[in-house]
Order: C-alpha cells, then sequence, then structure tokens
C-alpha cells in the first residue's frame, strides 16, 4: 500500500515537473528568452557557415580597393541593398584614409613639412577631397544569398578603382597654385601621375569593367 502511494506521488511530481509554465508568469517568460536565445545561436552559426570566403577576407590587388558588405532583411532586394550601402560606407572611409595618406606623403617628399600654409592647404584640400568622395565608379563583383529564419542574408562585395581616387587627388591639387607648384616637385606625385596616365590610355588595367557599375 505504501509503494502505491509512493509511486503515484512520484508520478504526480513527475508530470508538474513536465507541465508548461502559465502564460504570463516569471518562469513562462524565462522559458521564452531561453528559446530565442537558443534560436539566436543558431541562426549566429548558420551565417557563419554561409559566410563567403571573400567577405573574411577581401581581395587585394594593387590597382583597386574591395569593401565588402552584408545585411538581412524580409525583402531579397532590400537585404543586397543594405548589404551595398555598408560595404559602400566602408569602401569611402578606405578611400578617406588613402587620400590623407597620400597627401601626407606628397608634402614630406616636397619637402614642405616645415612650411605651415602647404600644410594648411594640405589639409583643407584633403578635407575637400574626403566631403567630395565619388563612388559612382564602384561595381558589384561578388553577391550571395542565403536563407536566415524568415528573411534574406545578403553577402555583397564591392571594387572601386584606384585610378578614380588617383584622378580624384591629382585634379584637386591642381586647383590649388600653392601646393601644385609645391607637390610638384615630389617623386610621388609625379608618379601619380604617370599612373593615371596609363590608365587612361589602358583603361583594363586600373579600371573596373563598365558592366555592372552601379550609380
Amino acid at each position: 500500500m505504501n509503494r502505491l502511494l509512493i509511486c503515484t506521488v512520484l508520478g504526480v511530481l513527475s508530470l508538474s515537473a513536465c507541465a508548461s509554465p502559465e502564460p504570463g508568469s516569471p518562469a513562462w517568460t524565462a522559458e521564452q528568452q531561453q528559446k530565442k536565445q537558443e534560436t539566436r545561436v543558431e541562426e549566429v552559426k548558420a551565417s557563419m557557415d554561409d559566410m563567403p570566403s571573400w567577405y573574411a577576407k577581401p581581395p587585394i590587388d594593387e590597382f583597386s580597393l574591395y569593401a565588402p558588405g552584408a545585411a538581412t532583411s524580409s525583402d531579397l532586394q532590400f537585404a543586397e541593398d543594405k548589404a551595398v550601402l555598408g560595404a559602400k560606407r566602408a569602401l569611402a572611409d578606405r578611400i578617406n584614409s588613402r587620400l590623407s595618406s597620400k597627401m601626407k606623403e606628397f608634402i614630406s617628399e616636397s619637402g614642405a613639412v616645415e612650411n605651415a600654409q602647404v600644410l594648411a592647404e594640405g589639409e583643407r584640400v584633403t578635407s575637400n577631397l574626403i566631403t567630395e568622395v565619388n563612388l559612382s565608379g564602384y561595381t558589384i563583383v561578388e553577391k550571395k544569398f542565403f536563407p536566415a529564419g524568415t528573411q534574406y542574408r545578403a553577402y555583397v562585395l564591392l571594387q572601386y578603382p584606384l585610378g578614380n581616387a588617383n584622378r580624384i587627388l591629382v585634379d584637386q591639387v591642381k586647383k590649388n597654385s600653392l601646393l601644385q607648384s609645391k607637390l610638384r616637385a615630389s617623386k610621388a606625385f609625379e608618379e601619380l601621375e604617370k599612373d593615371i596616365r596609363e590608365a587612361r590610355e589602358k583603361p583594363g588595367k586600373n579600371d573596373a569593367p563598365s558592366a555592372g557599375t552601379e550609380e
């Protein structure tokens, strides 16, 4: 008789343990949070498995800058658009850094480091360059799409030819007579102008293909 009573009590306790918490209760809220966390962990694992190799390690070459982007959305086209926008931000940052570095290199090589006026003009032109960076020459060279739960995940890779950035830099310098007279003595500036001339003669070398170019 005692054995039967014990078994009955254990059965009731077991059923109580397996019963779902009452909706709205602290236990139910904690359970829902745990389920969301587990789902998120699985989504992150899936996104890492799907990630293209060029996203983690973008290509590097002497003729172009590359920037990857990724985004999710319930709309496939919007997912791609968001990924492209993120990549363009990264690309603009890289171009800005390159232009700023080039300007400092020109000023240093021209022997104008001690000239406060040249330094000020260099900083002003660099600021204008960064504000006016034009990314209209970029190209989407890679794109991949994957399911992400009820959404789409888009990966894109943008390419921007360095010839475009070089031309922007040289054109801005030529607009400033003080900088032009000082920086033309720089070997780096001469080499940059040479690269631009070669790019114009051989557009396939430093410029991205026109097909697929985005505005």
